[in-house]
């Protein structure tokens, strides 16, 4: 195992992020496999070429992240790393500058239109009676004047709903480590004048294509929904 290891050589505040890179690429290389017990701190700072307090952050970095275990008396050791905690990692990195706020959308295309597919074809008569129901009260608070924070709690619900129609679990755990970041979208969206509105006929278009069982309709009015809210951002 030591001879995957290189010795670090980088700025001394960064030492142990270059550690917790390279101890990740070789997870992902599979030159370290789940079980495997790495080398006492003292040989890692060796091998590392950096001081016993960069390996000791770096493996707290590790320990946090899920991807590795330590029992004490008996070392460190390669932890087999769960679907939740790479997503929560990759939520946790996201940030929401214009840029990545471009590329959250191009996520959603991608990923909520392939769940409208799947709802359409998967989701129970009660699922499509939870849209359905979503819906009526959205246009009923949006009478009584709809505020930003129903809005945003309807817009959840319904996007919700439909992921979980998709009966797809691994689909559900990623939008579920997503929710912050939607959620900062969704504030920015939900305070333009009639975006809710148009949200609501979109939503309706997409139930309806999901009542009906189609598929590529289903994919088409949410890719179209999901377009138009970018738009809105963008202006």
């Amino acid at each position: 195992m030591q001879n995957h290891f290189q010795p670090v050589v980088t700025e001394k505040s960064s030492r142990s992020q270059r550690i917790v890179v390279q101890i990740r690429e070789l997870l992902a290389d599979g030159k370290l496999k789940s079980g495997d017990k790495l080398p006492p701190e003292r040989e890692l700072a060796n091998i590392f070429n950096v001081s016993r307090t960069s390996v000791r952050e770096a493996i707290r970095t590790l320990a946090a992240m899920g991807l590795v275990e330590i029992k004490k008396g008996y070392g460190v050791f390669i932890k087999e790393a769960s679907i939740d905690s790479v997503i929560s990692n990759v939520a946790d990195a996201l940030i929401l500058s214009q840029d990545e706020i471009k590329q959250l959308f191009e996520i959603r295309k991608v990923l909520e239109t392939q769940a409208a597919a799947w709802a359409a074809q998967r989701a129970t008569d009660e699922e499509i009676e939870e849209l359905e129901t979503i819906i009526s009260e959205v246009k009923l608070s949006k009478k009584r004047k709809l505020d930003l924070a129903l809005a945003r709690e309807y817009d959840e619900r319904f996007h919700g709903a439909i992921i979980k129609a998709s009966h797809n679990e691994v689909l559900v755990k990623i939008m579920s480590g997503l929710f912050d970041v939607l959620d900062k979208a969704r504030t920015k969206t939900a305070i333009v004048p009639g975006r809710a509105a148009q949200s609501i006929n979109d939503h309706e278009a997409i139930a309806k294509a999901i009542l009906e069982h189609d598929d590529q309709k289903a994919m088409q009015a949410m890719y179209e929904h999901i377009e138009s809210v970018e738009k809105t951002i963008e202006k």
